[in-house]
Protein backbone atom coordinates (compact mmCIF):
# COMPACT_ATOMS: atom_id res chain seq x y z
CA UNK A 1 0.00 0.00 0.00
CA UNK A 2 2.99 2.42 0.89
CA UNK A 3 4.56 1.60 -2.53
CA UNK A 4 0.76 2.65 -4.46
CA UNK A 5 0.69 5.36 -2.79
CA UNK A 6 4.43 6.93 -3.56
CA UNK A 7 3.50 6.60 -7.08
CA UNK A 8 1.27 9.27 -6.95
CA UNK A 9 3.36 12.33 -4.97
CA UNK A 10 6.71 11.03 -7.00
CA UNK A 11 5.22 11.37 -10.23
CA UNK A 12 3.47 15.17 -9.36
CA UNK A 13 -0.19 13.85 -8.99
CA UNK A 14 -2.54 13.63 -6.40
CA UNK A 15 -2.52 10.53 -4.37
CA UNK A 16 -6.22 8.54 -3.93
CA UNK A 17 -7.94 8.11 -0.22
CA UNK A 18 -9.53 5.65 1.20
CA UNK A 19 -12.18 7.25 2.52
CA UNK A 20 -10.29 9.46 4.95
CA UNK A 21 -7.47 8.17 4.47
CA UNK A 22 -4.68 8.05 1.90
CA UNK A 23 -3.45 4.57 1.18
CA UNK A 24 0.45 5.51 2.49
CA UNK A 25 -0.80 6.68 6.08
CA UNK A 26 -2.95 3.23 5.94
CA UNK A 27 -0.19 1.11 5.05
CA UNK A 28 1.91 2.62 7.66
CA UNK A 29 -0.87 2.01 9.57
CA UNK A 30 -0.72 -1.33 9.04
CA UNK A 31 2.66 -1.66 9.85
CA UNK A 32 2.94 -0.63 13.39
CA UNK A 33 -0.09 -2.36 14.43
CA UNK A 34 1.70 -5.62 12.99
CA UNK A 35 5.04 -4.82 14.89
CA UNK A 36 3.06 -3.65 18.01
CA UNK A 37 1.49 -7.32 18.02
CA UNK A 38 4.79 -9.30 17.03
CA UNK A 39 7.39 -7.15 19.11
CA UNK A 40 5.51 -7.58 22.48
CA UNK A 41 6.20 -11.03 21.69
CA UNK A 42 9.84 -10.73 21.25
CA UNK A 43 10.43 -9.12 23.91
CA UNK A 44 8.11 -11.96 26.38
CA UNK A 45 10.42 -14.36 24.74
CA UNK A 46 13.64 -12.30 25.79
CA UNK A 47 15.66 -13.37 29.11
CA UNK A 48 16.70 -9.73 29.32
CA UNK A 49 15.86 -6.30 27.76
CA UNK A 50 19.36 -6.42 26.61
CA UNK A 51 18.68 -9.45 24.60
CA UNK A 52 15.46 -7.89 23.02
CA UNK A 53 17.40 -4.63 22.02
CA UNK A 54 19.66 -6.40 20.60
CA UNK A 55 16.92 -8.91 18.44
CA UNK A 56 15.24 -5.54 17.28
CA UNK A 57 18.86 -3.90 16.20
CA UNK A 58 19.95 -6.97 14.80
CA UNK A 59 16.30 -6.87 12.35
CA UNK A 60 16.57 -3.46 11.74
CA UNK A 61 19.95 -2.42 11.19
CA UNK A 62 21.71 -4.65 8.86
CA UNK A 63 19.32 -4.58 6.08
CA UNK A 64 19.48 -0.80 6.50
CA UNK A 65 23.19 0.06 6.67
CA UNK A 66 23.62 -2.09 3.28
CA UNK A 67 20.44 -0.23 1.81
CA UNK A 68 21.87 3.18 2.37
CA UNK A 69 25.33 2.50 1.10
CA UNK A 70 23.70 1.21 -2.31
CA UNK A 71 21.51 3.80 -2.19
CA UNK A 72 24.00 6.76 -1.90
CA UNK A 73 27.45 5.20 -3.26
CA UNK A 74 25.55 3.03 -6.41
CA UNK A 75 22.05 4.34 -7.07
CA UNK A 76 23.74 8.19 -5.85
CA UNK A 77 26.17 7.79 -7.78
CA UNK A 78 24.87 6.93 -10.88
CA UNK A 79 21.77 9.59 -11.07
CA UNK A 80 23.89 12.60 -9.69
CA UNK A 81 24.12 15.85 -11.62
CA UNK A 82 27.54 16.24 -10.42
CA UNK A 83 31.00 14.93 -11.22
CA UNK A 84 31.54 11.60 -9.68
CA UNK A 85 34.74 12.56 -7.84
CA UNK A 86 32.95 16.04 -6.57
CA UNK A 87 30.22 13.72 -5.16
CA UNK A 88 32.20 11.03 -3.78
CA UNK A 89 33.83 13.46 -1.72
CA UNK A 90 31.35 15.02 -0.64
CA UNK A 91 30.36 15.28 2.96
CA UNK A 92 27.16 15.26 2.16
CA UNK A 93 27.03 11.09 1.09
CA UNK A 94 28.80 9.86 4.31
CA UNK A 95 26.37 11.84 6.14
CA UNK A 96 23.27 10.14 4.35
CA UNK A 97 24.89 7.22 5.14
CA UNK A 98 25.69 7.88 9.06
CA UNK A 99 22.47 9.71 10.29
CA UNK A 100 20.32 7.15 8.76
CA UNK A 101 21.88 3.99 10.59
CA UNK A 102 21.64 5.97 13.48
CA UNK A 103 18.07 6.39 12.85
CA UNK A 104 18.23 10.33 14.87
CA UNK A 105 18.49 12.31 12.75
CA UNK A 106 17.01 11.40 9.73
CA UNK A 107 18.45 12.82 6.33
CA UNK A 108 16.89 12.52 3.04
CA UNK A 109 18.89 14.44 0.56
CA UNK A 110 22.24 13.34 -1.45
CA UNK A 111 24.36 15.90 -3.25
CA UNK A 112 22.86 16.36 -7.31
CA UNK A 113 20.65 13.80 -6.80
CA UNK A 114 16.43 13.90 -7.83
CA UNK A 115 16.95 18.03 -7.57
CA UNK A 116 14.50 18.03 -10.65
CA UNK A 117 12.09 15.42 -10.19
CA UNK A 118 7.94 16.03 -9.87
CA UNK A 119 9.30 15.37 -6.09
CA UNK A 120 12.54 17.23 -5.46
CA UNK A 121 15.53 15.76 -3.89
CA UNK A 122 14.00 13.54 -1.37
CA UNK A 123 16.00 10.52 -2.21
CA UNK A 124 14.39 8.28 0.38
CA UNK A 125 10.89 9.16 2.53
CA UNK A 126 10.31 6.49 3.72
CA UNK A 127 13.11 6.62 6.27
CA UNK A 128 11.73 8.47 8.96
CA UNK A 129 9.11 5.53 10.06
CA UNK A 130 11.84 3.68 10.98
CA UNK A 131 13.10 6.14 13.71
CA UNK A 132 9.11 6.18 14.64
CA UNK A 133 9.19 2.37 15.20
CA UNK A 134 12.43 2.42 16.87
CA UNK A 135 11.26 4.66 19.35
CA UNK A 136 8.10 2.24 19.82
CA UNK A 137 10.42 -0.34 20.73
CA UNK A 138 12.72 1.43 23.51
CA UNK A 139 8.76 3.06 24.86
CA UNK A 140 8.10 -0.62 25.23
CA UNK A 141 11.39 -1.44 26.68
CA UNK A 142 10.62 1.18 29.39
CA UNK A 143 6.98 -0.15 29.74
CA UNK A 144 8.73 -3.77 30.36
CA UNK A 145 11.29 -2.06 32.93
CA UNK A 146 8.57 -0.58 35.46
CA UNK A 147 6.39 -3.81 35.41
CA UNK A 148 3.96 -1.90 33.25
CA UNK A 149 3.33 -3.84 30.51
CA UNK A 150 0.50 -5.56 31.78
CA UNK A 151 -3.59 -5.14 29.83
CA UNK A 152 -4.30 -2.87 32.42
CA UNK A 153 -1.91 -0.23 31.79
CA UNK A 154 -1.30 -1.20 28.23
CA UNK A 155 -5.18 -0.03 28.15
CA UNK A 156 -4.78 3.23 30.32
CA UNK A 157 -2.32 4.55 27.54
CA UNK A 158 -3.96 3.24 24.40
CA UNK A 159 -7.12 5.35 25.93
CA UNK A 160 -4.90 8.83 26.80
CA UNK A 161 -3.39 8.32 22.83
CA UNK A 162 -6.68 7.72 21.23
CA UNK A 163 -8.28 11.31 23.18
CA UNK A 164 -5.05 12.50 21.74
CA UNK A 165 -5.68 11.59 18.45
CA UNK A 166 -10.06 12.39 18.80
CA UNK A 167 -8.74 16.09 20.24
CA UNK A 168 -6.00 16.39 17.14
CA UNK A 169 -8.72 15.52 14.29
CA UNK A 170 -11.57 17.03 15.91
CA UNK A 171 -10.76 20.50 17.97
CA UNK A 172 -6.54 21.14 16.37
CA UNK A 173 -7.42 19.93 12.40
CA UNK A 174 -3.59 18.91 12.25
CA UNK A 175 -2.95 20.52 8.66
CA UNK A 176 1.25 21.52 9.12
CA UNK A 177 3.71 22.00 12.03
CA UNK A 178 3.79 20.55 15.41
CA UNK A 179 0.70 19.84 15.68
CA UNK A 180 1.23 17.39 12.69
CA UNK A 181 4.04 16.39 13.62
CA UNK A 182 2.11 15.34 17.29
CA UNK A 183 -0.28 13.65 14.98
CA UNK A 184 1.62 11.38 13.04
CA UNK A 185 3.48 10.23 16.57
CA UNK A 186 0.28 9.61 18.47
CA UNK A 187 -1.16 8.01 15.14
CA UNK A 188 1.16 5.90 14.82
CA UNK A 189 2.09 5.28 18.99
CA UNK A 190 -1.63 4.92 19.39
CA UNK A 191 -1.73 1.55 16.90
CA UNK A 192 1.56 0.02 18.12
CA UNK A 193 -0.40 -0.11 21.79
CA UNK A 194 -3.26 -1.21 20.02
CA UNK A 195 -1.18 -4.57 18.83
CA UNK A 196 0.19 -4.87 21.54
CA UNK A 197 -2.69 -4.99 23.95
CA UNK A 198 -4.15 -7.50 21.72
CA UNK A 199 -1.10 -9.81 21.97
CA UNK A 200 -0.98 -9.17 25.96
CA UNK A 201 -4.91 -10.22 25.60
CA UNK A 202 -3.92 -13.78 23.84
CA UNK A 203 -6.51 -14.37 21.48
CA UNK A 204 -8.21 -12.58 18.17
CA UNK A 205 -10.50 -9.39 18.63
CA UNK A 206 -14.26 -11.02 18.26
CA UNK A 207 -16.04 -10.97 15.50
CA UNK A 208 -18.60 -7.97 16.46
CA UNK A 209 -15.27 -5.64 17.39
CA UNK A 210 -13.87 -6.48 13.82
CA UNK A 211 -17.24 -5.25 12.46
CA UNK A 212 -17.74 -2.27 14.30
CA UNK A 213 -14.06 -1.54 13.53
CA UNK A 214 -14.71 -1.63 9.85
CA UNK A 215 -17.47 0.81 10.27
CA UNK A 216 -14.81 2.98 11.34
CA UNK A 217 -12.39 3.34 9.00
CA UNK A 218 -15.03 5.22 6.84
CA UNK A 219 -14.15 7.95 9.02
CA UNK A 220 -12.04 10.41 10.06
CA UNK A 221 -10.56 8.64 13.03
CA UNK A 222 -10.35 5.44 11.02
CA UNK A 223 -7.07 4.38 13.09
CA UNK A 224 -9.13 3.73 16.26
CA UNK A 225 -10.76 0.92 14.38
CA UNK A 226 -7.62 -0.54 12.61
CA UNK A 227 -5.89 -2.71 15.49
CA UNK A 228 -9.10 -5.02 15.59
CA UNK A 229 -9.44 -5.36 11.63
CA UNK A 230 -5.62 -5.67 11.10
CA UNK A 231 -5.62 -8.33 13.80
CA UNK A 232 -8.70 -9.67 12.96
CA UNK A 233 -8.14 -10.38 9.58
CA UNK A 234 -4.55 -11.54 10.69
CA UNK A 235 -6.22 -14.71 12.32
CA UNK A 236 -7.54 -16.29 9.65
CA UNK A 237 -5.52 -19.20 8.20
CA UNK A 238 -3.08 -18.38 5.43
CA UNK A 239 -0.02 -19.79 3.85
CA UNK A 240 3.41 -19.24 5.15
CA UNK A 241 5.52 -17.54 2.85
CA UNK A 242 9.06 -18.96 2.09
CA UNK A 243 10.55 -15.36 2.97
CA UNK A 244 9.97 -11.81 4.43
CA UNK A 245 10.08 -9.36 2.09
CA UNK A 246 8.03 -6.90 3.46
CA UNK A 247 11.33 -4.76 5.18
CA UNK A 248 13.39 -4.82 1.63
CA UNK A 249 10.50 -3.88 0.07
CA UNK A 250 10.12 -0.69 2.00
CA UNK A 251 13.51 0.43 2.58
CA UNK A 252 14.41 0.18 -1.09
CA UNK A 253 10.96 1.05 -3.01
CA UNK A 254 11.05 4.50 -1.98
CA UNK A 255 14.58 5.01 -3.79
CA UNK A 256 14.25 3.47 -6.98
CA UNK A 257 10.63 4.90 -7.60
CA UNK A 258 12.60 8.14 -7.99
CA UNK A 259 14.96 6.65 -10.25
CA UNK A 260 11.95 5.45 -12.55
CA UNK A 261 9.86 9.10 -12.05
CA UNK A 262 13.23 10.75 -13.17
CA UNK A 263 12.46 8.45 -16.17
CA UNK A 264 9.21 8.69 -16.87
CA UNK A 265 8.49 5.14 -16.13
CA UNK A 266 6.96 4.79 -12.53
CA UNK A 267 3.49 2.93 -12.26
CA UNK A 268 3.05 0.21 -9.27
CA UNK A 269 4.07 -2.41 -12.07
CA UNK A 270 7.52 -1.10 -12.41
CA UNK A 271 8.19 -0.35 -9.16
CA UNK A 272 7.26 -3.44 -8.03
CA UNK A 273 9.53 -5.22 -10.85
CA UNK A 274 12.34 -2.79 -10.13
CA UNK A 275 12.05 -3.36 -6.21
CA UNK A 276 11.32 -7.20 -5.54
CA UNK A 277 14.96 -8.09 -6.41
CA UNK A 278 16.35 -5.88 -4.21
CA UNK A 279 14.37 -7.05 -1.14
CA UNK A 280 15.06 -10.50 -2.03
CA UNK A 281 19.17 -9.82 -1.80
CA UNK A 282 18.30 -7.79 0.91
CA UNK A 283 16.34 -10.94 2.47
CA UNK A 284 18.60 -14.01 1.84
CA UNK A 285 22.01 -12.50 2.30
CA UNK A 286 21.46 -9.64 4.48
CA UNK A 287 18.60 -9.67 6.87
CA UNK A 288 18.06 -13.58 7.30
CA UNK A 289 21.84 -14.77 7.67
CA UNK A 290 21.88 -11.48 10.72
CA UNK A 291 19.22 -13.04 12.69
CA UNK A 292 21.07 -16.04 13.37
CA UNK A 293 22.97 -13.83 15.76
CA UNK A 294 19.85 -12.97 17.68
CA UNK A 295 19.55 -14.43 21.62
CA UNK A 296 17.81 -17.83 22.32
CA UNK A 297 14.40 -17.13 22.78
CA UNK A 298 12.98 -18.57 26.15
CA UNK A 299 9.52 -19.81 26.96
CA UNK A 300 6.71 -16.62 27.97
Amino acid sequence: MVIHHHVYPLSGRAAPTFFSADYGALGVGIFFVISGYLVSGSLARSATLGDYIKKRLLRIEPGLIVSLLVTALVLGATVTTLPLAQYLTSPQVWLYVAKNALLYPVDYTLPGVFAANPFPAVVNGSLWTLRLEFSCYLALAALAAVKLLRPRAVTVLALIAAAGLVSLHLIWPPEAGWLRLADVAVLNGFLFLGGVWLHLRGKPPPWWAVAASLLLLATPLWALGLPAVVLGVGSLPAPKLPADLSYGLYIYAFSLQQVLAMHGMLSLWTAMAATLPFAAVSWFLIEKPALRFKPKAVRP
